[in-house]
């Protein structure tokens, strides 16, 4: 089963509209009395009170102070996510290959595909790039008045960039299924990154900065890390030399959905065996585990 905000669908999955807003007492009271009898709850936000006296996880996705503050129940989405916080709990983000266009033959562009507003993203220096060398870029993920926000408007009037704005679905698939490369030359610790595995999958190149997840993503035979612009001059150079099935086997043999599924699978055992060593201790009067 599934809770979620009312309209939520997720196709294979029982989802169960939230009577009220995240936090409220209607919405605690709900979830209490709905989850009683499961045997692991999974949120995908750290909820500050459990709400329910049941084996929980939760995934962490983000970056800021409070999310990378340890605690066993956490789930972060790589080994560098994970460290950062002080665990070694982690799963991999994973797909369903199905849901993605495989092209071995490309066209003549090469994409941006991320948030345009988010300067951490590096959307400049992609733009920066395509006028020095000379390339097509896609933008997708914005619009240029974003680039107000992140800088490279300039840049943006100066070379071959189309602006797609925000896509999804099909309309994604063939973008990254049709591009030379995928340019992510993120300024963060990037937890994940599922646009990277998106890519892959699709038969796409990865060229990116070494940062966060993205070494234990992208390895020399599916892209390029690049610490500095003369890395991603060579890098653009010498995209034809990755092979997109790599690519794609690349995800097929550790980032798909079953793989994510998996590893969720063990630590949910892990959690539920936590819960019960808990609870025995109590009820033998030997007071809480430390965990």
């Amino acid at each position: 089963m599934v809770f979620a905000p009312p309209g939520t669908r997720l196709p294979g999955a029982r989802v169960i509209p939230l009577p009220g807003a995240l936090g409220s007492k209607e919405t605690a009271d709900f979830l209490r009395d709905a989850a009683a009898g499961s045997d692991v709850i999974h949120w995908q936000q750290f909820p500050q009170n459990p709400i329910v006296d049941r084996p929980w996880v939760s995934t962490v996705h983000g970056n800021s102070p409070g999310e990378l503050e340890f605690h066993p129940n956490k789930i972060y989405v790589s080994w560098s996510h994970a460290k950062r916080a002080g665990s070694s709990a982690f799963v991999h983000n994973g797909l369903d290959p199905a849901e993605y266009v495989f092209r071995e033959t490309k066209d003549n562009y090469i994409l941006f595909l991320s948030k345009v507003s988010r300067k951490s993203k590096g959307v400049d220096t992609a733009l920066q790039l395509a006028r020095e060398i000379g390339f097509r870029l896609v933008v997708a993920g914005g619009s240029r008045w974003d680039l107000l926000k992140t800088g490279g408007w300039w840049n943006s009037w100066r070379t071959r960039v189309e602006f797609v704005g925000e896509v999804d679905g099909a309309r994604k698939a063939e973008l990254l299924a049709n591009a030379r490369a995928l340019l992510f030359p993120i300024r963060w610790p990037e937890p994940f990154g599922l646009v990277v595995i998106e890519a892959l999958v699709s038969g796409t190149p990865v060229i990116t900065a070494p940062l966060g997840a993205m070494p234990e993503i992208v390895t020399p035979e599916v892209g390029f890390l690049c610490a500095t612009m003369e890395d991603y001059r060579r890098a653009i150079a010498r995209v034809e030399e990755i092979s997109p099935f790599a690519c794609r086997q690349r995800v097929l043999q550790a980032f798909t959905h079953h793989h994510m599924a998996a590893a969720y699978e063990q630590h949910y055992l892990h959690a539920i065996a936590r819960w019960r060593e808990q609870a025995s201790r109590q009820s033998n009067g030997t007071g809480v585990v430390a965990r």
